[in-house]
């Protein structure tokens, strides 16, 4: 199985890793890729810079992800032959900032910026044809399943997809298994995150924690994925050390989304209840407690380690 390690995993130690340390740290754990922005984890994008990375990936037997920011034409014509030198098939973007799907900063303009970004896209796809680089949008706690299938038949390519981030859905009210087989035929790439899930007065937080240890059934959502994508490239990314708040109990929440039936509603109505935890148990990560260096560091390798164990536990890996 193609698994892997995304930099994004890490928070208080990312800055001290660049591309070669996630390619030795995923190895030395029994992965097979890595996933990082070649902007800041490679010295710089030159010819030379990204064969020589290339090379050490291809020795070693690791796959390579190229991760970009969010959709906009300098970044994606920069990084489209960028990705290419590196030998990874997929260059992986975000449509927005947005974060447990509040969409109120883009108040009246959703639709609007969802449409820029598929202007810009189409606009790169040549490109993204000439160096045979799919870019794969991922649901980066904004978009609905529905707003990335909108996307994906828009443009209408090869060349354009998706990266699932299997936590990511739970801010935009969908659960995961449901979220992925609307997109099935798009699906490029995977990323592995989990979830536990909080109740508040406004809504519900969802905080990060190690694969496993969350609300998302990961063999039941790899085992439809697999039938249709047995080679789809998945990489380890707990990232969200500090919780994400989704405000469904807010009226002004679902401004910007489209009217839903309740009945579309009910397998994520259905995990929350599942899963949701008790009012009082504390969901802050040490980030949010404010620890120590070594505290931080110590619980973020302790929670790639346990993700990887569980992964291996469940025939991932």
């Amino acid at each position: 199985m193609p698994v892997g390690l995304c930099y994004y995993t890490f928070t208080h130690l990312a800055p001290g890793y660049d591309g070669y340390d996630l390619m030795n740290l995923a190895k030395e754990q029994g992965l097979t890729g890595a996933e990082f922005p070649p902007d800041g984890c490679l010295p710089d994008l030159s010819e030379q810079s990204l064969s020589k990375a290339r090379q050490y990936a291809s020795d070693h037997g690791l796959f390579l992800i190229a991760d970009g920011g969010i959709v906009e034409d300098e970044m994606l014509r920069r990084l489209i032959p960028a990705a290419h030198a590196l030998g990874t098939p997929v260059l992986r973007v975000i449509l927005s900032g947005i974060l447990g799907g509040d969409r109120r900063p883009l108040a009246g303009k959703w639709d609007q910026h969802l449409d820029s970004c598929i202007e810009i896209l189409k606009g790169v796809l040549p490109l993204a044809k000439e160096y045979g680089v799919s870019i794969a949008i991922e649901n980066h706690s904004d978009a609905t399943s529905r707003d990335l299938l909108k996307l994906c038949e828009t443009l209408n390519s090869e060349y354009i997809g998706i990266t699932l981030d299997t936590g990511n859905v739970l801010s935009v009210l969908e659960e995961p298994i449901g979220y992925a087989t609307r997109l099935m035929p798009f699906l490029k790439n995977v990323h592995l995150k989990d979830y536990t899930i909080h109740p508040t007065e406004e809504g519900y937080r969802i905080a990060r924690c190690a694969l496993g240890k969350g609300v998302v059934d990961f063999p039941g959502l790899m085992e439809v994925i697999d039938r249709h994508h047995p080679d789809i490239t998945k990489t380890i990314e707990l990232g969200a050390v500090h919780a994400r708040h989704v405000r469904m109990l807010m009226d002004d929440y679902w401004a910007e989304f489209p009217d839903r039936i309740f009945s579309d509603m009910l397998p994520h109505q259905r995990l929350f209840w599942d899963h949701v935890r008790p009012r009082e148990e504390d969901w802050r990560t040490p980030h949010e407690r404010e620890e120590t260096d070594d505290v931080l560091a110590a619980y973020e390798t302790r929670e790639f380690q346990e993700s990887v164990s569980y992964l291996k536990e469940i025939g991932l890996v």
